[in-house]
């Protein structure tokens, strides 16, 4: 995944105590000349990133915003907005949102959650479906807090994701050891990459929560442009030059250059996957047994595949591939009522699931006995 990380400006009028940027500039209030988004425009041409971000502190706080997304909306095909859930609603209400295509507001803690509900009742109020809970998890982050947190975002039907301060290493072992014994709780497998990190789904009370893991160092394709109009790979990255003297040649091989984070941050962990393979020697592989919890949980083919960022079509055909191979059906399509249709598993698909999960917990709580 390409993905071009923009920081407007240096200022905030948050105070998140988990916060890596505070001390990263000198000057305050430093914001992005929009002229560097159109050099770099002319410098790539036609190519596209796959995602933007506009990453906190505060990026409304940039007094032309609206010029930045409309420019970042021409370099990538989605434009993702980092808020601090405490962001000013006046700012809000005098930004335009509509090049936004998701908004990600940054949850430090419970309190700072349950002070600025509004917020929140102001964002869904205008439409904004794609809302996202960044819940920051730290070495420091009280288990408890988290769950009251997530019960909270959940009242309100947020999408939910626990994750480190971009750039900075994730702490989820911890906190795995800590889920597993909980009931009501399904742990997933590794089914892609979220941002910067490589992902994994975990079930809630049956609400699907992402968790991010580790830097997501394979192929990294990302573009780092801070306040300055200073470009670099990434923040950590020693290589960096200003968008007055940026060449082409500069920008690929900060694209194309290895990963800083996982040289400086990542630990090694395991990666669990689970297939299986019939006595035929028909495989089923993991990650359509991944599509099937989903399926399982959602009752929606289309939205389990949305959740893990595949092609419907492709996996569809992947699903009916299986089938044949196997002799067997394993999801069933409902037409019509008030649902207007759903996915459903077959009582085989149900068996096959079963099986699955008490393989994978086995795997799972084997990486956390003492």
């Amino acid at each position: 995944m390409n993905i071009l990380a923009i920081q407007p400006s240096s200022k905030c009028d948050s105070n998140c105590l988990v916060c890596p940027w505070k001390e990263k500039f000198s000057c305050v209030g430093v914001m992005l000349p929009p002229e560097a988004l159109e050099v770099l425009t002319s410098n790539l041409e036609d190519f596209k990133f796959d995602e933007g971000i506009l990453i906190c502190p505060n990026p409304l706080l940039h007094p032309k915003i609206d010029v930045i997304t409309r420019e970042t909306g021409k370099l990538c095909r989605k434009i993702v907005l980092f808020l601090p859930v405490s962001v000013s609603r006046s700012f809000l209400h005098k930004t335009s949102l509509e090049n936004v295509d998701f908004i990600s507001l940054i949850i430090p803690s419970y309190k700072d959650l349950k002070s600025n509900l509004q917020t929140v009742k102001m964002l869904l109020s205008q439409g904004m479906d794609n809302l996202e809970a960044y819940i920051l998890l730290d070495f420091n982050s009280d288990f408890a807090e988290l769950f009251s947190i997530i019960d909270l975002c959940k009242s309100y039907g947020l999408k939910i994701i626990l994750g480190p301060s971009l750039y900075t290493s994730p702490y989820t072992d911890k906190f795995l050891e800590k889920i597993v014994k909980k009931e009501n709780v399904e742990i997933g497998l590794h089914y892609g990459r979220k941002y910067f990190y490589n992902a994994i789904k975990i079930f809630i009370d049956n609400y699907p929560v992402t968790l991010l893991t580790s830097p997501s160092a394979e192929n990294c394709r990302t573009l780092y442009l801070n306040p300055y109009g200073n470009f670099s790979k990434c923040p950590l990255s020693k290589f960096e030059v200003n968008y007055k003297r940026i060449t082409r040649k500069d920008l690929r091989k900060m694209l194309f250059s290895p990963c800083p984070v996982s040289q400086k941050l990542i630990r090694l962990s395991p990666k669990i996957q689970v297939s299986f393979v019939t006595k035929d020697g028909v495989e089923i592989p993991g990650e359509l047994l991944e599509l099937l919890e989903l399926v399982s949980q959602i009752n929606s083919f289309r939205a389990a595949c949305k959740v893990l960022g595949v092609s419907p079509s492709t996996y569809w055909e992947k699903i009916k591939s299986l089938e044949e191979k196997l002799g067997i059906s394993l999801v069933i399509s409902i037409r019509g009522g008030r649902k207007k249709g759903a996915t459903i598993l077959t009582e085989f698909a149900k068996e096959l699931l079963n099986e699955y999960r008490e393989v994978r917990e086995k795997a799972i709580l084997s990486l956390y006995e003492d």
